[in-house]
C-alpha cells in the first residue's frame, strides 16, 4: 500500500542519482503572453490574482508537516542550524491559495543558491528593458522607430517589419530561434544579403540562461541591462556597497522587489560575484571566466557556513525565505504581461542542467513547475538549489529547498529519478504532501 505522509514514520534511503550538469553558482498565474498583435491559445489559466476577503477557514487543524518532515530529515544535536538538521538544508514550501505556511526548516539560514539565481536575473532583465521584448510598450514603440538603433535600414523601422517581429518575440519560447529569425527577415540589397538587425538577441541569451541554465549568457544579461537599460533598471545603491555595477544593480534590484530589507551595518545576502564557473567540455572540466569577472557587491558579506564548520565558508548566498519573497512578488505583480513571460520561460523544461528536482517532481505528478534549479560543486561538497512556484490540482505552491553536501536528504525530500528525469523508487516527501494536503477540502 503506498505510504501516506502522516503514516510513514520513515522513508528508506533510495539510489542517489547526481546530475552532473555544468550549472554554478493569492491567484492563478497567467502563463501565456499576450502576443501583438493577435493573442495565442493559452494551455493554462490566466487569470489575474486576486485576494479574497471571505475565504473559508478549513474545517480541521492544519497538520504539523514540519515536525513530520523533521522527522524523517536526519537529525543531530550538534547542528549550528536552528532546526538541528545533521545536514546543510533549507525548505520553505506555502500554499498561495490559502495564503499561509506548510514547511518552514531552517528557512532563515544562509546557503550558497548556485544557478537558481537566474530566475531573479531573468525577471530583473523583463521588468528593466521592456524596450527589446515587450511590444504593448511605449519603450518598445519608441525604441524600434530609433533610426540609429536600427542601422539607418528602412526595412527595420517598417509597420510590417515590426508586426512580424512583434508576432514572433510575443511567445518567448521562439527566443531560442532569435539569430534564425532575424537571418531571414534581413535586409536584401541587389539581390545579396545585406544588413541583419541584431537589436533583439539578448533575448536568445535570456532564453539560453533560463531554458539551458548559460552561465556566460547570465552574466552578459547582467551588463546587458547595466548597459542598455539604466533608467529602468537603476535603483539606488548604498555607497558602502561600491561603485554601481551589473552586480550592485541586480542585488539592489532584488531586494526592492522582495519586499528584503536590512538593519544598517548588517551584511548582505545576494550575489557577490560572478567571475569564473567549473564547466564540463570535450577536455573535461574547465574553469570559465565569465564577463562579470571582478565586479562585486561589497555590501553582500553574509556567507554561509559549510557542513557547521567555521572554518569553510561559502560567498554569494540567499535563504529559502528569501526565495519565497521572490516569487510571491512575482506571484501577486499587477504587470500581467511581465509575468507571463516569465512564468512561460520558467516553465520550459528541456532535457540538460536546468531540468532539476522540481521539473523531475512536476512532470512525475503530473503538475506544472514554473521553477529554476541550481547545481554546482563547490569545496568537495554539491550545492542542489530548487525554487520556483508549483501548480498541482488547481492549487499554486510555492517550494523552495536549498542545501549543501545534502544528496540523502535531498532524495528524502524529492524522491530519486534516473538520467532521463523518470522518478525510481518511491515518492519523497514534497510529493507526499502535496498529494495530501491537495485532498483536503
Amino acid at each position: 500500500m503506498k505510504p501516506t505522509l502522516l503514516s510513514s514514520p520513515l522513508i528508506s534511503f533510495l539510489v542517489i542519482l547526481l546530475l552532473t550538469s555544468s550549472c554554478q553558482p493569492a491567484g492563478t498565474l497567467p502563463h501565456v503572453p499576450t502576443p501583438c498583435p493577435t493573442p495565442a491559445a493559452s494551455p493554462y489559466p490566466t487569470a489575474v490574482p486576486t485576494q479574497s476577503a471571505t475565504r473559508t477557514p478549513r474545517p480541521s487543524p492544519l497538520p504539523d508537516y514540519t515536525r513530520k518532515f523533521l522527522e524523517t530529515l536526519p537529525a543531530s544535536p550538534n547542528s549550528c542550524h536552528p532546526d538541528h538538521t545533521a545536514d546543510d538544508i533549507g525548505v520553505y514550501i506555502y500554499d498561495l491559495k490559502a495564503e499561509r505556511e506548510l514547511v518552514s526548516i531552517n528557512a532563515d539560514v544562509p546557503f550558497q543558491f548556485a544557478s537558481a539565481f537566474k530566475a531573479p536575473v531573468l525577471v530583473y532583465f523583463l521588468s528593466s528593458c521592456h524596450q527589446y521584448w515587450d511590444a504593448s510598450s511605449p519603450e518598445w514603440k519608441e525604441y524600434f522607430q530609433d533610426a540609429e538603433a536600427a542601422k539607418n535600414v528602412e526595412q527595420f523601422t517598417s509597420p510590417e517589419y515590426e508586426r512580424k517581429v512583434a508576432e514572433f518575440i510575443s511567445d518567448p519560447k521562439n527566443w531560442k530561434d532569435v539569430g534564425k529569425f532575424f537571418a531571414e527577415h534581413r535586409q536584401i540589397v541587389n539581390g545579396a544579403g545585406g544588413e541583419i538587425d541584431t537589436r533583439y538577441f539578448i533575448l536568445e541569451k535570456v532564453y539560453g540562461m533560463i531554458a539551458q541554465s548559460q552561465n556566460i549568457a547570465t552574466a552578459e544579461v547582467l551588463l546587458f541591462i547595466q548597459e542598455n537599460c539604466p533608467k529602468q533598471a537603476q535603483i539606488q545603491v548604498e555607497s558602502q556597497c561600491g561603485d554601481a555595477n551589473a552586480i550592485t544593480n541586480f542585488n539592489a534590484w532584488f531586494n526592492d522587489f522582495s519586499g528584503i530589507t536590512y538593519e544598517n551595518g548588517t551584511p548582505h545576502r545576494g550575489l557577490f560575484r560572478w567571475d569564473t564557473v567549473i564547466q564540463n567540455t570535450a577536455n573535461g572540466s574547465e574553469e570559465i571566466t565569465l564577463p562579470t569577472f571582478g565586479l562585486k557587491d561589497l555590501c553582500v558579506t553574509q556567507t554561509a557556513i559549510l557542513n557547521c564548520d567555521p572554518a569553510f565558508i561559502a560567498s554569494n548566498t540567499l535563504t529559502a525565505r528569501d526565495f519565497f519573497r521572490f516569487y510571491y512578488s512575482l506571484y501577486i505583480m499587477s504587470d500581467v504581461r511581465l509575468r507571463s513571460t516569465a512564468f512561460n520561460l520558467l516553465a520550459v523544461d528541456e532535457p540538460g542542467p536546468a531540468r532539476g528536482y522540481l521539473k523531475n517532481l512536476t512532470r512525475s505528478l503530473p503538475a506544472l513547475s514554473f521553477s529554476k534549479n541550481g547545481h554546482a560543486f563547490f569545496i568537495n561538497g554539491s550545492i542542489n538549489t530548487d525554487a520556483g512556484i508549483v501548480r498541482y490540482k488547481g492549487k499554486d505552491y510555492i517550494v523552495v529547498t536549498l542545501s549543501f553536501n545534502a544528496l540523502s536528504p535531498m532524495t528524502m525530500l524529492y524522491g530519486s529519478y534516473d538520467s532521463d528525469g523518470n522518478p525510481v523508487g518511491d515518492p519523497g516527501l514534497i510529493q507526499m504532501l502535496l498529494e495530501e494536503y491537495s485532498s483536503t477540502p
